[in-house]
């Protein structure tokens, strides 16, 4: 697709009536959008515009049913302003439309007259066309028309009543979307990328800050960025019109007030632009600081990532290298059972019996052992297997010995404190007397 001069161009249709409260004649507008010479018949005064440049095509486009008179723009706009009687009638309403400069001079004229032809003159209207080639403030091309339409019906060979329908607003909104929609046509056709929009500023602003949110929700960062440049530059006023008369006072270096007010828009709308711009590239620039950041993060988390899993795997061998050391016992048993746990194996591991398990404990001697197991009615089996008789007279003997024992210590006088056990031998002594 080609790309037009002016980047991304700005398309309006704009109206406005042409009436006698204005203080201008139908004549009058007609001679000067024209760059002709015409008689006003009713005021006596003749409109030389001849020495204006810019103009190159102008032509009257009227009904088939239209007389041939009303072709011929002097008898057409003097009939007009025979026709209006007030002091403050509407004489013309005259529409501007600006031609897309990427197009050439045929390719506008084809589509300036299709639209003409189709929204205007099929309505009943007369069409007085004029082309004008000028200069932008930007140094480019820019390419406009002027169309001075009548206001009443055609009766016959005349003109009958105004048709009020002809003023709706609705209606030029409809004539807007209808240029706009023929341009964008021809404009492809002819292999263009650009297309005009017939909306006000604000709503094609608000429209695509919209497409920028979405672009950025579906990650698509290239259109998302279209889109802001796009917000940068519909982020304007709208600049008034000058008008013709204080436009050429302002070429004869005469400032006026329109042309103040116009300046001062256009200056409001370069530090909007250059505002936007600016903050347009902090955002690209921080968007770019974010991405190599976290580029650095995500390589640094890897190596983080890559040393962590290097030391586990040391870890996992050196524990390894431990469980496979040969211990002793119920050690080696528990480092069997340890490396299978390392190994996530389920191995069966045989049961670690206590030390003492299945091993017959012998306990101390113990003197008075026998005569409790013989008093509780025990028997024990150390060896060799004893009768309950044979334990009873190994007691009766020791208490034998016991006695005579007793019996020698109280002979020989020996010092020991026995008095308790004397008493306990003499109560034995007397059961024995007494069995």
């Amino acid at each position: 697709m080609k790309k037009g001069v002016s980047g991304v161009a700005v398309y309006h249709l704009s109206a406005k009536v042409i009436s006698r409260a204005g203080g201008r004649s139908s004549v009058a507008a007609a001679a000067y959008r024209t760059a002709g010479r015409l008689r006003d018949d009713r005021q006596g005064v003749e409109h030389d515009y001849t020495r204006k440049s810019g103009v190159v095509h102008t032509e009257v486009m009227a009904p088939a049913n239209a007389p041939d008179w009303m072709r011929d723009r002097d008898q057409l706009w003097n009939a007009i302003e025979v026709v209006e009687k007030r002091r403050d009638a509407q004489l013309a309403r005259e529409i501007e439309v600006a031609l897309p400069r990427e197009l050439d001079r045929r390719e506008r004229l084809e589509l300036l007259r299709g639209f003409v032809q189709r929204e205007l003159v099929d309505r009943g209207m007369i069409a007085d066309v004029a082309v004008h080639e000028a200069r932008a403030r930007d140094g480019q091309g820019q390419p406009h028309a002027h169309v001075l339409l009548t206001m009443r019906e055609l009766t016959g060979g005349g003109f009958g009543k105004k048709d009020r329908s002809w003023n709706a607003p609705d209606l030029l909104m409809g004539w807007r979307e209808a240029w706009a929609r023929d341009a964008n046509t021809a404009l492809e056709r002819a292999g263009w990328s650009e297309r005009i929009d017939h909306r006000c500023l604000d709503v094609q602003r608000a429209e695509a800050e919209q497409q920028v949110e979405r672009a950025r929700g579906g990650g698509h960062d290239e259109l998302a960025l279209e889109h802001e440049k796009k917000v940068v530059e519909l982020s304007r006023e709208p600049e008034p019109k000058i008008g013709p008369s204080a436009n050429a006072q302002e070429k004869r270096g005469i400032q006026t007030e329109r042309g103040e007010a116009f300046r001062a828009a256009q200056a409001r709308n370069a530090q909007r632009q250059e505002l936007g711009w600016r903050q347009l590239e902090l955002r690209l620039e921080l968007m770019e600081r974010g991405r190599a950041f976290i580029a650095t993060a995500r390589e640094r988390l890897d190596q983080l990532w890559g040393r962590t899993e290097a030391a586990m795997s040391r870890i996992k061998e050196r524990a390894m290298g431990e469980v496979e050391r040969p211990q002793a016992g119920a050690e080696r048993d528990d480092m069997v059972a340890r490396r299978a746990a390392v190994l996530g194996r389920d191995v069966d591991r045989p049961e670690v019996q206590a030390r003492d398990v299945g091993r017959e404990r012998v306990a101390p001697d113990d003197p008075d052992r026998d005569r409790r197991d013989a008093i509780l009615g025990r028997v024990r089996d150390i060896g060799q297997r004893r009768d309950a008789a044979a334990v009873e007279r190994d007691i009766a003997t020791r208490d034998g010995e016991y006695r005579d024992q007793v019996r020698r210590d109280d002979i020989l006088g020996r010092g020991r404190n026995n008095a308790p056990e004397r008493g306990q031998g003499r109560d034995r002594d007397d059961q024995d007397r007494s069995r």
